[in-house]
């Protein structure tokens, strides 16, 4: 074992705040609502400039589906109430008349037709039928278009506008409520950058309600919104509305908004939420937010398709995203009152089987609530991502992140990415341009009641599989005062690679477990970790030389654990400290054979107690195969010396020097002729031996020491050779 298609361009969407900055009391249905100011942001775009000048900005009047004209036709004035055929001015709803028995891929009948005679685009669209189902067809093209925030199909409880809503809006609907929709046919285009997309409904009482907006039938979908919301209601204060809601999208989607949530309510959750997409799929959003809060939220491919293509792009189309927020429960704007839940914030991102272009700048993946008191908070941020072809690109990545306070509790993260190989479309490739942070885990706040950790701790695991690849231009670092779990699983050919093209410096890996199943790290500075598995495949790991292997953390004290063989070529870097009379050390294990070369480097783990002789550190829980190391010790203090008992018993032992060797360091004396350099430091010193190294002029000093020959009573004289770029000397205790 080795370690070493595209959518159009729309128009943008105006972003609005994520919730309402204080409550509102629900209209009826097309009533007119206060709304809080929108923050605006002007993107210009090609598509809908000429479609939306056809938007009237009259005072829209409302048009209820009744199917009584003899036929399905929008056309026909006899099918709605108000009589007459939708106009540009016009918001149409669908309620609980002239329902079709059943959905539509279920074998439901097409129970209204956006016929070749109707060409009008009209204000908004709603579907608010809790019994029932509406299954629409659109013979060429429907355009909903708007520009008003307070003329729309809906406004929810929390302020939000739709332009485009399912759900009855009304909680005092029962709590098995569902409301669903099908548009079938051709293409649907909405605008409204100052309102929604919404799919929700909402129940005072837990049940089986939901809202389903089922475009799979439908070959195209542009959509520029405000935001797309999905199972969303954050209402404060909170009414247990429990939104819940399911978006299949069409087979080609362009959707242009400034954020996309799927699952989120200020307190109480609904059902699991979800938005399935489509076989081609253009998302320009700056944030997604899947399952926040306590919600469980999901979005990925709807099932059966064949190698679909996704792209994600921010709200201009042009740049990274701002963030992905899977499985979140931090919520921003509640970080001065804290938050409140005892349940699970669950997100999935679930692209498999998608060639994914994904431009991201901050991937979070499981993160706790914020804790301002000393109640404990138990709900969990628990996130995952998985995609198997195309590529990833991230700037920065945190998952299993517990929230540092001002007050710390029960409440963690924990984060999964499942970097794959699909037919079709694999390998694939999540390229991290900065640090990868992990299970991060703080200790319980004093006072805090009740004062104990979370069962299971912040974890953050990365599987890679298959010779697909995590590329990582910084580090990978991981744990804190409190802990937490890091697990890196490399499987089948799957790569860890901590410097890869452009990148000028390896990177450090620092977490808890890796487990290698003919799989490849490669190009790190140091790996810092605790446990080295093989579940199958190879059984031998090796640090190469310009490599670092190190024992629990740098400057911690653990254990490294190896189910196989380990080879050492590079530097092991290993940890030794005195508390009063107790002794403390790193130690590797392995199950088969440690073979010990390059340099064993062992340091002290910050401030300790004086050591006495017969102070024993046993470094090597099995005695290791010599080849040859340098060995590099701390000074044991005055008057002592080390015993290197590593080949013997795998320990270093204190032993008396009888040197009384100063306690200030000593200091190298140079002189020199033409042709010779000469090298001396004092004679007390007994403990000390001259490392040198050589190396080109454009390289300077780096870590590759060499002990000087024909040293003798602390003075040597060297050749000089003027071919030499640079060479250095140090002297180093043994």
């Amino acid at each position: 074992m080795n370690a070493s298609s595209e959518g159009s361009t729309l128009k943008a969407a105006t972003p609005k705040p994520e919730r309402p900055s204080s409550p509102l009391i629900r209209k009826s249905v097309f009533g007119v609502c206060q709304v809080k100011n929108l923050h605006r942001l002007l993107i210009s775009g090609t598509l809908l400039a000429g479609v939306l000048a056809a938007a009237s900005s009259a005072s829209a009047a409302q048009k209820l589906w009744n199917g009584l004209a003899g036929d399905t036709f929008w056309s026909s004035g006899g099918n709605w109430s108000l009589a007459g055929a939708p106009g540009v001015s016009d918001n149409v709803a669908f309620t609980n008349d002239g329902v079709a028995a059943d959905f539509y891929v279920n074998g439901g009948a097409v129970n209204n037709v956006v016929d070749a005679g109707f060409l009008n685009s009209i204000n908004s669209l709603g579907y608010m039928n809790t019994n029932g189902f509406h299954n629409s067809q659109i013979i060429n093209n429907l355009s909903v278009l708007s520009t008003s925030a307070t003329d729309v199909a809906s406004i929810a409880d929390d302020g939000q506008p739709s332009v485009f809503f399912v759900g009855s809006n009304q909680w005092q609907d029962g709590k098995d409520d569902s409301v669903y929709a099908t548009i079938i046919g051709d293409s649907l285009t909405v605008s409204n950058e100052n309102a929604n997309l919404g799919v929700t409904q909402i129940s005072t009482t837990s049940g089986a309600h939901r809202a389903t907006l089922d475009l799979t039938p439908l070959n195209t979908f542009n959509c520029v919104v405000s935001n797309v919301l999905v199972g969303h209601n954050f209402t404060i204060v909170d009414h247990a509305w429990r939104p819940t809601g399911t978006l299949f999208l069409a087979k080609t989607n362009s959707i242009t908004t400034h954020l996309i949530t799927v699952a989120s309510v200020y307190q109480n959750a609904g059902g699991p939420s979800f938005i399935h997409l489509g076989q081609a799929n253009t998302v320009n959003a700056d944030k997604l937010r899947i399952g926040v809060h306590k919600n469980n939220g999901t979005l990925d491919m709807t099932p059966g398709l064949a190698t679909p293509a996704l792209t994600f792009r921010n709200t201009v189309g042009t740049g990274r995203q701002i963030s992905w927020e899977i499985g979140d429960m931090f919520e921003p704007n509640t970080n001065t009152i804290g938050f409140f839940s005892s349940g699970n914030a669950t997100g999935t991102i679930d692209l498999s089987g998608a060639n994914v272009d994904a431009l991201v700048d901050l991937i979070t993946l499981g993160r706790g609530q914020i804790q301002v008191a000393t109640n404990n908070r138990a709900g969990d941020g628990v996130g995952s991502l998985t995609f198997g072809g195309g590529t990833v690109d991230a700037n920065n990545l945190q998952m299993g992140i517990q929230y540092p306070g001002p007050y710390i509790g029960g409440s963690v993260g924990r984060g999964t990415i499942n970097v794959n190989n699909d037919a079709g479309v694999g390998p694939a490739l999540l390229n991290v341009r900065s640090n990868i942070v992990m299970a991060v885990q703080y200790p319980i706040s004093p006072g805090t009641s009740p004062n104990t950790p979370d069962a299971t701790g912040s974890q953050g695991t990365i599987n890679v599989n298959d010779g697909s690849t995590v590329a990582v231009a910084g580090d990978i670092v991981s744990g804190g005062p409190g802990g937490g779990t890091a697990i890196i699983n490399l499987n089948n050919g799957g790569k860890l690679d901590m410097k890869p093209a452009g990148d000028a410096t390896p990177g450090n890996v620092s977490i808890n477990i890796l487990n290698i199943s003919d799989g490849i790290i490669t190009n790190y500075g140091t790996l810092s970790l605790t446990n080295i598995t093989f579940p199958a495949g190879g059984t031998l790991f090796t640090v190469y030389p310009g490599q670092a292997i190190a024992a629990a953390r740098v400057g911690t004290l653990g254990p490294l654990d190896v189910a196989g063989d380990l080879t050492l070529r590079g530097t092991t870097l290993l940890d030794i400290g005195k508390n009063g009379a107790t002794l403390a050390n790193d130690v590797v294990s392995a199950t088969g054979v440690v073979n010990l070369g390059g340099t064993l480097k062992v340091t002290f783990s910050g401030s300790h107690d004086n050591l006495v002789v017969g102070d024993k550190f046993t470094l090597f829980a099995a005695v290791p195969v010599n080849s040859a190391p340098t060995v590099i010790l701390p000074p044991p203090g005055s008057g002592l010396a080390w015993n290197n008992k590593v080949f013997v018993d795998g320990s270093i032992e204190v032993v008396s020097c009888g040197c009384g060797e100063p306690t200030t360091p000593p200091t190298i004396t140079a002189s020199n002729s033409p042709t010779t350099i000469s090298l001396s430091w004092p004679t007390a010193y007994t403990s000390f031996a001259l490392y040198g190294q050589t190396n080109p002029i454009t390289i300077g000093l780096r870590t590759n020491w060499g002990l000087v020959p024909g040293v003798v009573a602390n003075q040597v004289t060297l050749p000089i050779d003027p071919a030499n770029g640079s060479v250095f000397f140090q002297l180093f205790q043994q």
